[in-house]
This record gives C-alpha cells, structure tokens and sequence, in this order.
C-alpha cells in the first residue's frame, strides 16, 4: 500500500468530486486518483463475514456501497413469517387472555377456571388449522403435532386436522394444567424459532444479489460510508423471532441510505455482473506521504540488496564449483602423470 500511494504521488493525481452517478460514469478514473462521492446508495451484504472485522450493521457491510440507477431492493417479506406470526398470536391469546372477556365462553365459567389455576384453550381447533398451515411437510413441528393430537384424542395428525377442517373442532375446549400450558407454549416457540430462522437467512441470500452495473464504492481500511446509528446488539445475538423484526427495521435503512465515500483508488475492476469495484484509501497528511515514500524507498533499497546478494552468492557457488575441478585435475596429474611428459604440474597453491 505504500508503494501504490507514493507511485500516485510522483505520478500526479487528479481530485474528482461527484455527487450523482451520471457525473461518476462521465469521467475516466484511474488508480491514484482522489475521488470523493456523496450520494444514495445500499450497503453491502457480503456472502461471507471476516472474523477479524466487526460488522456494526449486521448483516450488512457499510464499508462497501452498491450506487447504481435501479430501484432499491424491496424490504424482506415472507408468507411463511407471517403464518408463523399467526401461530404465535392465537397461541399467546389463548394462554394468556388480556381478560376473561376475550375468552369464547360462558364469563362465569370463564372465572371458575381462572380460580381453579386451570388455562383454557377456547380455540383449539384455530391452533390446529394454523400448525398444519404452517409445518405443511410430515417432518415439519413433528413434536408440536404430537402434543396437539394428544390433546384432541385424536388417532394421528391427519385424522385431527380433518376434523379440524370439517368444523367438529368447533366449539371444543381444552383445559390445561399450568405446566402442560408451559410445555404447549415451548413447543410452538421452539418450531417457530426454527421458521424464523430459515426466513432470516433466505432473506439475507436475497439481499445479497444486488442489481448488475453501476458501482461498488469500498474502503479498503473498514470505514463505514454512511452516518447511521448502530444497533446496540448484533443481528445473531438475537432471539429468532427479533432477528426477523431487526432484519426488516435495518433494511428499511440501509437499502437506500446517505453515504460519503472519499480517499485514493488504490484499485479498480469490474465483476461479472458489469459493476466497477473501486477501492479507496483514506487521503494520507503531508507527513504521512513522506513516511510511505521512504518505506517504498526503503522496500526498493531492500529488494535490491536481495537481489546483489543473490547474484554475489550464485557466483560464489559457480566459482567453487570451478575451483573444486581444478584441483581434482591437478591431482589427477600428480598422481597419474602422462607417459613421456616431462613437465610438472604447476601448483595450485
């Protein structure tokens, strides 16, 4: 990085300021060049996470920004959360009535069962048509299916869902034991977990598959390009059911967000999608300029004395070699002298 910063240096640089993508696209960039942009764009979210990095806006990455002409990605919606939102009213509604009022039965009734420490189910057949909504494969909620056909005294799943279907569910109540309520309340949760879950990175994939063209603004040091407040608590460090809530409310903010991206190209290059990736360094001080010029001329000095003492230890090798020949052949002479040669063999030392 300091070689790239003090070849721009020497080589001269132009400063280009932009604040819409119709200008950026008009002018010819080149690494070296001082750009600063200020516009709209949508923060990246990368397919795979640095673990010596931190990410303030989880999953997004704001160190990188996609600005392009298209519209901005529609926030995550998803059927399946929403059947398991429903799941989860009707459930939490019926274990936990705000009043006797809202239960579907007789109040006086109602009261002798809020007294006796009993909870009622008054809708046990919406539980049941909105668990088989929701888990619609066999292998799907198979404990939560278990516990409901236990309460319905039903044969199997299929069995209780037709009679759920038919409207003989209607009207049937079922009282339950504080501790079969909690476990109830388990299950729903815990199969809702996993729904919420599989949807939160369905949506992130998606978000992931930005529109082709424009540009990729990054800094290379990790700055983040825009001026947003950063959530106290990461995406993952949530429960299932807020990661979807979380994902949704930081979407709405980074999919189309303000942002500020200035400093050096220190490179550029275009993906297959057609989007120029340019890569910025952060303006270094006049001082800083100086100290990377004499690392870079340091780093030359030092890959030069590499060099002389390769060629210096290549010869010294080359020229032993020579000098190990030579004195084999002249002891070759000495101990195996020519016939008829009456001349010496001149020392070597």
């Amino acid at each position: 990085m300091p070689f790239k910063l003090s070849m721009a240096w020497l080589q001269g640089t132009q400063r280009i300021e932009v604040t819409s993508l119709k200008q950026l696209t008009a002018m010819r960039l080149q690494v070296g060049d001082l750009l600063d942009v200020k516009g709209n764009g949508m923060c990246s979210v990368p397919g795979s996470y640095q673990g010596n990095r931190i990410y303030g806006y989880m999953p997004f990455d704001c160190s990188a920004i996609y600005w392009n002409n298209a519209s901005p990605l529609p926030l995550p919606q998803s059927e399946t959360i929403d059947e398991t939102t429903a799941l989860l009213d009707t459930v939490q509604r019926q274990l936990h009535p705000d009043s006797i009022d809202d239960l579907k039965i007789n109040p006086q009734l109602a009261l002798a069962i809020q007294k006796s420490g009993m909870i009622l189910l008054d809708d046990f057949a919406d539980i049941v048509l909105k668990t088989h909504q929701l888990c619609g494969q066999a292998m799907d909620c198979v404990r939560l299916k278990n516990a409901l056909v236990n309460l319905g005294n039903a044969k199997d799943w299929s069995s209780l869902v037709a009679r759920a279907k038919s409207g003989q569910l209607n009207g049937v109540n079922v009282l339950l034991r504080p501790v079969s309520a909690g476990m109830l309340e388990n299950l729903v949760n815990s199969a809702a977990a996993i729904f919420f879950t599989s949807e939160t990175r369905k949506a992130i994939e998606t978000l992931n598959s930005p529109p082709p063209g424009g540009y990729l603004l990054i800094s290379d040091q990790g700055r983040q390009l825009v001026r947003q407040p950063q959530p106290d608590v990461s995406l993952f460090d949530l429960s299932a059911p807020e990661q979807w809530n979380e994902l949704q409310r930081i979407s709405a903010m980074l999919l189309h967000t303000p942002f500020t991206a200035s400093g050096i190209i220190t490179a550029l290059s275009v993906d297959a999608n057609g989007t120029t990736h340019v890569s910025l360094h952060e303006e270094p001080g006049g001082i800083s300029l100086w100290r990377y010029l004499g690392t870079s001329l340091f780093l030359v000095a030092l890959v030069a004395c590499l060099l002389v003492n390769v060629v210096l230890a290549l010869r010294g090798v080359r020229k032993d070699h020579q000098r190990q020949i030579a004195i084999q052949q002249y002891y070759d002479k000495c101990f195996n002298p020519t016939l008829g040669s009456g001349q010496e063999p001149r020392s070597l030392f």
